[in-house]
């Protein structure tokens, strides 16, 4: 009866011990309404997978994405019921996916040896925008159908250029983009069809980069990242400007090597959100913070579980406590990656039988991923 009351006090007490600085939280995005965040993240341990959250960073936390390989820069459709993100780093292996906002009705939309990346939903929810190779090994923009046909390059800029980022305004009437030569990257306007581009930011030297560029939802400012004064490889800065790139304003005061990434408007409650990391060997966190820079606050953590995980009485999880083995009963193959609960990965087992001779004993996580599932199963145990 001790242990069984010291185990449940345990499980209460989760939240007030998870760590919250062995992962990366990156590239955060908002739902349309401002409830919802989505983002990639390293918590599972091996790669970024895509999450998403309550708009408070703990709340309702659940996993979208379970495959091998980074799942990176997520968008949000108008209605907010479709995720469109780049699967695999960038180069010939990446790819463009949609799936529903719960992470179901998953499908691949480009397929070819061509670095598709980065896409983006057009305001009327009914073209995907995106960065891709046409026939050189430079991004140019394209555009699609919600289903990856009608496939459409709209930059075809000579040399070793390249296009990327690309996004609409607000109400459609301009495509904004990333353009660069070498790490000098400045953000261009377009009209949709690719006529009269306009350097809405200075052409950069060498290691100067305008970048990660997001719309107030009124289009009355826009927000990226710069590394105008702190330098090449040496961090950056988050800029608030105009819509035509003036008016320039510095809301951040980065430290070398510090990384101010990925800033958005919430639809609602005057705040940033964002991507900090301090450098010298830190992670990214997700961050919010007022529209003049003021109040910064953490949000994000690196909780490996969340209502995607959830522990499911179908699964044997056995001897609990473990001594030297802990054995799982599952019909299916599995893999079963165990965590402490501060959210750190300590092992991986492909099989049903895991050694746990080694661990200290206390509280863990048997995080358990089946073959014919897309959800992971979550089982606590004690080792004695």
């Amino acid at each position: 009866m001790k242990l069984k009351l010291t185990f449940a006090f345990l499980i209460m007490g989760l939240s007030f011990v998870f760590a919250d600085d062995n992962c990366h939280n990156f590239w955060p995005v908002l739902s349309p309404d401002g409830n919802t965040l989505y983002f990639s993240s390293t918590r599972d341990g091996d790669h970024y997978e895509i999450y998403k959250v309550a708009v408070d960073g703990t709340s309702d936390l659940m996993r979208l994405t379970f495959s091998e390989g980074n799942k990176l820069y997520p968008a949000v459709s108008p209605d907010g019921t479709k995720i469109a993100f780049q699967h695999g780093n960038y180069g010939q292996d990446a790819e463009i996916y949609i799936m529903n906002n719960d992470g179901s009705g998953l499908a691949r939309l480009t397929d070819n040896n061509r670095h598709d990346g980065f896409p983006n939903f057009s305001p009327d929810g009914n073209t995907i925008i995106f960065e891709g190779w046409d026939d050189s090994v430079y991004p140019e923009i394209f555009t699609m159908n919600l289903d990856g046909t009608n496939r459409i390059q709209i930059t075809n800029a000579p040399g070793a250029t390249w296009q990327s980022a690309p996004l609409y305004n607000p109400d459609g009437s301009k495509i904004y983009y990333s353009a660069a030569f070498n790490a000098d990257n400045h953000y261009v306007m377009m009209n949709p069809d690719g006529s009269d581009p306009v350097n809405i930011t200075e052409p950069n030297t060498f290691g100067n980069s305008d970048w990660a560029l997001h719309f107030h939802p009124e289009d009355s400012k826009i927000i990226f990242f710069t590394t105008q004064w702190k330098g090449y490889n040496n961090g950056c800065d988050l800029v608030i400007a105009d819509p035509d790139g003036s008016n320039w304003n510095k809301i951040t005061e980065a430290a070398d090597g510090e990384y101010y990434y990925g800033g958005v408007f919430h639809p609602a409650d005057g705040k940033i959100y964002y991507a900090n990391n301090t450098g010298t060997g830190g992670t990214y966190g997700i961050y919010k913070m007022n529209i003049d820079g003021t109040e910064k606050e953490k949000i994000s953590d690196c909780v490996p579980f969340g209502i995607g995980e959830e522990t499911n009485p179908s699964v044997n999880v056995y001897p609990n406590p473990a001594k030297d083995w802990l054995y799982i009963d599952y019909p299916s193959d599995i893999t079963v990656k165990i965590y402490t609960p501060e959210g750190k990965i300590i092992q991986t087992n492909h099989g049903k039988q895991v050694e746990v001779r080694a661990l200290t004993p206390g509280l863990y996580f048997a995080v358990i991923k089946p073959e014919d599932l897309s959800r992971c199963i979550l089982q606590p145990f004690l080792k004695r």
